[in-house]
């Protein structure tokens, strides 16, 4: 009997083990499979009469003034989109790739998510040092988001599978982010009110910072190294056809200054700025302008110090929300900032 019960208990732990082996190969499988369709799709982005749908994000930063250490990121996110209810709706990224490099380091990083339930399922990180030498990771996870395959070329491993998958969501929450899918940062409408100048003189003031905001961020776009973060969104706008979105967030030590951007599509160009106090950190001025059908529309709010419009000048129309929506973008885009430069509260 009591070699009866031994041998149950082997053939069943043979077949736990034989399962686990099958569940892990076939996952496995999958995985591989899906990156195969994600590269497929990322080559044929944009191609064969199809507008592209991506968003590459550029951050360029001066580390050190006196000793010039410059770091550049690109990542590149590509995803789907749904119409819904006649809007096109991003879906999260299928594929993200990211490049990264500072006085000769550079590290090459690529991340899938499942196609099903857009969680991270696999990640890929080449890193390389000034002298040459080579560090390479793959991360393999479940469904459970838990590692079940690494392969290294090398003992010395920079990364390990759960910091790797937390850097691979922190990517997707920054796309959701600049893609407002479920993020919006709240005005802070309960903050007491402080003391104000004439508006004769925040005007005076206003004009003066636009002015320098303008000078200083002409001259970065022709620095050799420059401090800003450039936003360029291909996808399809509220009528559907084929836009792109280019947004330049400028900024030193003391935080961002000014903000443009600019949309382009087959029914509407759009511009907008949006200048900063950096002292305060709030915005002082914001300007957008929309042309449609051969007709152009603006809007001019200036802010006092507690964020309230004290003047609002338009152009060929009478509407005006005394930069609401405008102030929120500019809280959006602060969110943002924080969040890559490790600020976010």
């Amino acid at each position: 009997m009591k070699r009866i019960l031994i041998s149950m208990i082997m053939v069943l732990a043979c077949g736990s083990i034989a399962l686990a082996q099958t569940s892990k190969e076939e996952r496995m499988k999958y995985i591989r499979k899906c990156y195969a369709e994600a590269k497929k799709k990322v080559d044929a982005n944009g191609k064969n009469g199809k507008s592209p749908k991506d968003m590459r994000l550029i951050i360029n930063t001066l580390e050190d003034e006196d000793v010039p250490l410059y770091d550049t990121e690109q990542l590149d996110f590509y995803f789907d989109e749904k119409i819904v209810d006649g809007l096109a709706t991003k879906q999260p990224p299928y594929f993200i790739v990211e490049d990264w490099g500072l006085h000769g380091h550079l590290r090459y990083r690529e991340v899938l998510l499942d196609p099903k339930d857009h969680q991270v399922i696999f990640c890929y990180m080449r890193g390389e040092t000034d002298g040459g030498f080579v560090v390479e990771s793959r991360y393999y996870y479940d469904a459970e988001g838990q590692c079940i395959e690494q392969k290294h070329n090398t003992h010395n491993s920079w990364t390990m599978p759960e910091t790797e998958k937390e850097n691979a969501e922190y990517y997707v929450r920054l796309f959701n982010m600049i893609n407002y899918n479920g993020y919006f940062t709240p005005l802070d409408l309960d903050t007491p009110k402080k003391p104000t100048t004439s508006k004769a003189e925040r005007l005076k003031y206003i004009r003066s910072l636009y002015a320098q905001a303008k000078e200083k961020s002409a001259a970065n776009d022709k620095a050799e190294m420059p401090n800003d973060l450039h936003i360029i969104l291909h996808d399809l706008g509220d009528d559907q056809p084929p836009r792109t979105t280019e947004t330049r967030i400028y900024f030193d030590k003391d935080g961002i200054y000014f903000i443009n951007r600019t949309s382009k599509s087959m029914q509407l160009n759009g511009y907008d700025e949006y200048l900063f106090d950096q002292k305060t950190k709030n915005l002082v001025f914001s300007y957008s302008r929309g042309a449609e059908e051969g007709q152009v529309f603006e809007w001019r709010y200036y802010f006092d110090e507690n964020g309230d419009c004290i003047e609002t000048k338009t152009t060929n129309t009478d509407e005006t929300d005394d930069g609401f929506y405008d102030k929120r973008a500019a809280k959006d885009f602060q969110a943002i900032f924080d969040l890559l430069n490790g600020d976010e509260e």
